[in-house]
């Protein structure tokens, strides 16, 4: 969960520099919590990847059981 202090001093950069980039937000964030970003964001990939699989994986069980419904789908 982010902090508002946090979100704050994102935004206040943001204003003064016009982006974010990684170095910015190193400014804000300690390095231990770019750390946990990052392995955050990659269990966050890994879930998306798994559930786009998992819908995959659906449509064809769809197309093959039920093609006249895979029309409504797209």
């Amino acid at each position: 969960e982010l902090s508002p202090n946090l979100v704050s001093k994102w935004v206040k950069a943001f204003q003064e520099k016009g982006n974010l980039d990684h170095s910015g937000i190193q400014d804000i964030v300690s390095p231990s919590g770019i750390k946990q970003l990052e392995e955050e964001n990659d269990q966050l990939k890994k879930l998306l990847g798994e559930k786009d699989l998992e819908i995959s994986i659906l449509r064809d069980v769809l197309k093959k059981k039920n093609p006249h419904l895979l029309k409504r789908l797209k």
